[in-house]
């Protein structure tokens, strides 16, 4: 008698998946075993935005940022929501900054 070993995790979700077909015996007392894995699908980044080094938008893009983050008025900060406020402000004007002056660019794998 041969015992095949087939191992998976105990937490893995094709534990529930598996089928022994002991109709279908072979004279050598093997015994097909069956497992169906669920690929699920996954998104795989392929594009970043960058700014190329020591160049123009770089520049540009520094500057502009400086000059907004230095025209935000942080004397009306009196309590936690407006604390909030003023960082969804610097969010804010650091995301469109840095989309103002990105570029996409393929990400080599």
């Amino acid at each position: 008698m041969v015992i095949n070993l087939f191992l998976l995790q105990s937490n893995s979700t094709e534990l529930n998946n598996h089928k022994i077909h002991s109709e279908l015996q072979f004279p050598s007392d093997y015994i097909p075993l069956t497992v169906d894995i669920i690929i699920e699908e996954e998104f795989i980044q392929d594009k970043r935005h960058t700014i190329i080094k020591n160049s123009e938008d770089k520049f540009k893009f520094v500057n502009n940022f400086i000059i907004k983050f230095k025209n935000i008025n942080t004397t009306n900060i009196f309590d936690k929501n407006s604390l909030k406020c003023k960082v969804q402000e610097y969010t804010n004007i650091s995301e469109l900054t840095w989309v103002m002056y990105s570029c996409l660019v393929n990400i080599m794998r």
